[in-house]
């Protein structure tokens, strides 16, 4: 999809939220960026805030729909009342694609292809608390085009530190390794072969693989926790790094520190085959995200987003400090 400053601020509520109502977790982050994040930096700022409270009072149960989404589902021959109870933990908050599917922000769910429409705004959930503020509810049929080609052909993110036995290896894609056996022989670009320490894919599409330390003295790699849409990224690819821009996330609102629910977030762009694994990282050098592959809708075959996995998460579950 095609992402723009303007197109963002377009959309994006003209001011803040209550900012009681923004987890001060993230307001502290906000608060450590520096001239990194972009031109506009209260815009992404503004983002980030409506993101998260946005997340939290779903997490609350404090929202209203209007509950009109039997229209869409109605006519699909699995339908039942009990398909339409979504797990919010699920649902994404972002930019529309303008071109494919409807101008504007909003909260979505990924589903499989069915007979219905690609593209569809099937709810309004409003936000009393937060000023009356509404905005659509939306289903995209979708599939997972993984950017690798088993069991070898991916990228490392970053070298890792495992906290409790100190071994050294790399972080990667967890689709990359083809398996979660720990011990699992894992072909290395060097002709060497690694061993497998962990994986959790899925739902967490990481993995921890054991190599030799590092020869140099490596240093710890920072992170960001709260990324929402417009945030500039770039995408340390095999070719080089690439510069795209965050579109939309999943809620990691209490739910980071799992390994039962994978958190993603989307690319305006996937980048090319082979760079599954790739570090994803703002401008200051924290870290975003593991570059995973494309979001591939039926109309659009080549993927019209690129998809990666939450870097905190992926450090939390492989129980790993990062470092470059």
């Amino acid at each position: 999809m095609e992402y723009s400053d303007a197109y963002l601020r377009e959309y994006l509520p003209r001011e803040n939220p209550p900012m009681e109502l923004v987890p001060g977790d993230v307001i502290d982050e906000v608060k450590r960026w520096s001239d990194f994040i972009g031109e506009d930096r209260e815009l992404i700022a503004r983002s980030t805030f409506w993101t998260y409270a946005i997340f939290s009072e779903l997490g609350l149960g404090r929202y209203r729909s209007e509950r009109f989404y039997d229209r869409f589902w109605r006519d699909l021959p699995w339908f039942t009342p009990a398909a339409t109870d979504f797990n919010m933990s699920r649902v994404s908050f972002g930019l529309f694609d303008r071109d494919r599917e409807e101008a504007g922000i909003g909260l979505t769910i990924d589903v499989p292809q069915h007979s219905g429409a690609e593209f569809a705004i099937i709810d309004r959930l409003s936000f009393p608390l937060l000023g009356g503020a509404t905005f659509p509810f939306a289903v995209r049929q979708s599939e997972i085009e993984h950017h690798v080609a088993h069991p070898s052909g991916a990228t490392s993110a970053c070298w890792a530190k495992c906290r409790t036995t100190s071994l050294w290896g790399i972080l990667t894609a967890g689709h990359a390794v083809n398996g979660n056996r720990p011990g699992r022989a894992v072909p290395m670009a060097s002709g060497n072969t690694a061993s497998l320490a962990r994986s959790y894919f899925q739902p967490v599409d990481a993995a921890f693989v054991l190599t030799p330390a590092p020869i140099h003295k490596p240093t710890p790699l920072p992170f960001l926790s709260f990324a929402s849409m417009g945030l500039p990224v770039i995408v340390n690819c095999q070719s080089g790094p690439i510069y795209r821009t965050v579109v939309d996330v999943q809620n990691n609102c209490g739910v980071v520190n799992t390994r039962e629910i994978g958190i993603t977030l989307c690319l305006d762009q996937p980048v090319a085959k082979g760079d599954s694994g790739a570090l994803i990282y703002v401008a200051s050098g924290d870290a975003v995200g593991l570059y995973r592959g494309s979001m591939k809708v039926p109309s659009a075959p080549t993927g019209s987003r690129g998809l990666a996995q939450n870097f905190e998460q992926a450090i939390l579950a492989l129980d790993v400090l990062p470092y470059l």
